[in-house]
């Protein structure tokens, strides 16, 4: 397996596998997954990116020395690090969570040239992304050490997923990585909660950004795609007509274009 590796600011190491030949593409994941969450659509980009499939702090090649620092910031100094040792213009793909957490480190990234964010997890003027209650019950679940339960309740009343739904996802090898790093969760809720889309930073953000949002997904996610939407300028906003969260996995031919069409130059 071919791997790259950076050191954060707080001497966490972020690293990623590599796959593919072309541009630099870094992929970024959202909470409790890993660089696996790319699994339906890595083949198919990997044929027009070198793609960049990077694994957060705490899970698969990245490290957790630094876990009671932990912040939002903290993983915005990862992407940045990681950015760096790529070492050439960046073309970004994040996300959930990895996606707010790319825009919080496109503030001050003078690597990164073009990102597509598809569903920013993170808070805006009109509450907070994740219900306190459900909060509350990852982190009990964490505290006992009940990793299949810190899922279920993420999948459940997060995403909004039926049992039946959760049931199938539970019997696919996608349950088990998320396993893996489901002990991140509650920092990560508490974090999303915290982060708002706050135009008088994201204005900062000076390269092109063009945000994905699933006609069928939750409330909160399509409240933070609009308030991210209008805060980063110049920013576009493209639906995914009858898509939730997680459409590389419902239509990975679909998704892919979507990212071509974004972060490919022009031919």
């Amino acid at each position: 397996m071919d791997t790259l590796y950076a050191r954060s600011p707080d001497g966490t190491r972020v690293g990623c596998e590599l796959v593919g030949e072309g541009p630099a593409l870094l992929a970024i994941h959202g909470s409790t997954a890993d660089r696996h969450r790319f699994d339906a659509v890595r083949d198919a980009l990997a044929g027009r990116f070198r793609v960049h499939l990077m694994d957060r702090r705490g899970r698969g090649l990245s490290s957790d020395e630094n876990a009671d620092g932990y912040s939002f910031e903290r993983e915005a100094e990862d992407v940045r690090a990681l950015v760096e040792a790529i070492g050439e213009p960046v073309l970004v793909l994040s996300h959930s969570y990895g996606g707010a957490v790319s825009l919080e480190a496109a503030v001050a990234c003078p690597g990164i040239a073009r990102m597509l964010v598809y569903e920013p997890a993170l808070s805006t003027d009109a509450g907070g992304l994740n219900p306190e209650g459900a909060v509350a019950e990852i982190e009990a679940a964490a505290a006992s050490g009940d990793r299949d339960a810190i899922l279920t309740i993420f999948y459940s009343r997060m995403l909004h997923q039926d049992d039946a739904t959760i049931q199938a996802i539970r019997a696919t090898p996608l349950w088990q990585h998320r396993l893996s790093a489901a002990h991140t969760l509650p920092r990560e809720v508490r974090a999303a909660n915290d982060y708002l889309a706050d135009p008088a930073r994201l204005s900062a953000i000076g390269v092109p950004v063009r945000i994905l949002l699933g006609t069928a997904t939750t409330p909160a996610l399509t409240r933070a795609a609009h308030a991210s939407h209008a805060a980063v300028p110049g920013a576009e906003l493209v639906e995914l007509p009858g898509h939730g969260h997680s459409a590389m996995d419902a239509d990975p031919s679909m998704f892919v274009s979507q990212v071509e069409d974004w972060l490919l130059p022009a031919t």
